[in-house]
């Protein structure tokens, strides 16, 4: 069996009104998900103050960032349980238990008093959280990607998947929108005190929205063709697997080094609140136009193509631009090196998700697009901010960010390569044996 079979299976009875209904709503409930996590990440060291007082330092802010990693290692256990129930009961109850999930873990981390009330018990409360909410959103790439592309007119897969990844540009703006209000209204004290649980709050918050949204989504799943497992059908599929999760790793790498960058900086010094703040929100800004845009490019030109492009561009300028941002220590300096590699990234965005979903056939889609994207993020994504600062503590540089972003890119180009030899032979056995 070749690496890249073709699965789709578009509904082409849906009308464009519906499908464009379906769009939205698994839109902005995928960026309402994601603002959480991009929140943590924007206030870790708040949070390591809070619940990692005795660590202090550097100390506390890894401890704080290693359990952020946690909820990510956890997340390939909700990728399989919930991405099984997408496939069996439907990609509908499915979205509705992450959405729930997810939330409960929000306002988890938002409520726990710090270290000073509860002592041990606090951090591990949060860590608690955490692992709830990546079991939660383990389940949410493969069940709303699959549904999108089945819902979406044949010929749009990569604009409607490249929208589903503006979702999480969307929460970035969000986010950095959030802590620009709170930097505004709050003083620093406030906000080290208490205002940086507002963002987990308002996402905790945002759950009758989610469920509102999530209950008028139209049902794509149709019941088993066949006896056999979906197990079986998927087990066999082991270099799509491979290829699949090395995707996955070009482009969750540059998402989070980007959110870690405009947290802690290039250089030593860490960029003003204020600066951290305004550059994720346009970064979310990027993140957002140019998902849509290289989603529309590869339905035009092709995927491998449009995906390949974006991961050259970013090799030939991640690294330059880092050292640019570190010698020259300004806060547009590092907005526009973040923008540019997270722009880039985002422009594979799309054709990278529909790309994945079509590896894979209908039923177990969403369980295989839920492991592979959750196995990618938990090993490459969410442990991105953890291991770019121990590095960069261990050798006493700040060259780590760049560096990690080349070899992902670079990986990455390896797979393209692997898939277009396997589309090439597929076809030449294909010309041979009609």
């Amino acid at each position: 069996m070749p690496l890249y079979p073709f699965h789709g299976h578009a509904d082409d009875t849906v009308s464009p009104r519906l499908a464009r209904a379906t769009l939205a709503t698994i839109v902005l409930a995928n960026a309402i998900e994601f603002f959480d996590y991009f929140c943590y990440t924007l206030f870790a060291a708040s949070i390591g103050r809070a619940f990692f007082p005795h660590a202090g330092g550097v100390s506390a802010t890894l401890l704080s960032l290693g359990t952020f990693a946690a909820g990510f290692l956890s997340r390939p256990i909700g990728a399989l349980l919930i991405g099984l129930q997408a496939d069996i009961a439907g990609r509908k109850p499915a979205l509705l238990l992450t959405a729930a999930l997810v939330t409960a873990g929000s306002l988890g981390v938002a409520l726990i008093p710090g270290y000073a009330v509860l002592g041990v018990a606090a951090p591990v409360a949060v860590l608690l959280c955490r692992i709830l909410q990546g079991v939660a959103v383990g389940g949410e790439m493969g069940s709303s990607g699959a549904l999108l592309i089945e819902h979406c007119p044949p010929r749009q897969k990569s604009l409607y998947a490249g929208w589903l990844m503006a979702g999480q540009g969307l929460a970035l703006v969000a986010a950095g929108t959030c802590g620009i209000a709170l930097h505004a209204f709050l003083t620093s004290a406030q906000i080290e005190h208490w205002g940086w649980r507002a963002p987990f709050m308002l996402a905790g918050a945002l759950i009758p929205v989610q469920i509102h949204l999530r209950r008028h989504i139209a049902e794509t799943s149709q019941p088993p063709l066949g006896e056999q497992p979906v197990r079986g059908m998927l087990s066999p599929l082991r270099g799509q697997w491979v290829l699949a999760v090395i995707l996955i790793f070009g482009g969750t790498v540059p998402t989070y080094v980007a959110t870690y960058v405009t947290t802690f900086g290039v250089t030593g010094t860490s960029p003003s609140a204020y600066a951290s703040f305004a550059t994720t929100a346009v970064v979310g800004s990027v993140t957002l136009a140019l998902s849509v845009a290289g989603g529309w490019l590869a339905d035009r030109i092709g995927r491998l193509r449009t995906i390949a492009c974006a991961r050259a561009l970013t090799m030939a300028a991640v690294v330059p631009a880092f050292h640019y941002a570190a010698v020259h220590p300004q806060p547009i300096a590092l907005l526009a090196v973040v923008a540019l590699f997270a722009g880039l990234s985002a422009l594979a965005g799309g054709p990278t998700i529909a790309l994945i979903l079509e590896m894979f056939p209908r039923r177990g889609r969403a369980v295989a697009m839920s492991l592979v994207y959750a196995t990618g993020v938990a090993l490459f994504g969410g442990t991105t901010p953890f291991v770019v600062a121990s590095f960069n503590a261990w050798a006493g540089t700040r060259g780590a960010a760049g560096w990690y972003v080349f070899v992902s890119a670079a990986t990455t180009l390896i797979a393209i390569g692997m898939l277009r030899l396997s589309r090439i032979a597929a076809e030449q056995s294909k010309a041979a044996n009609p």
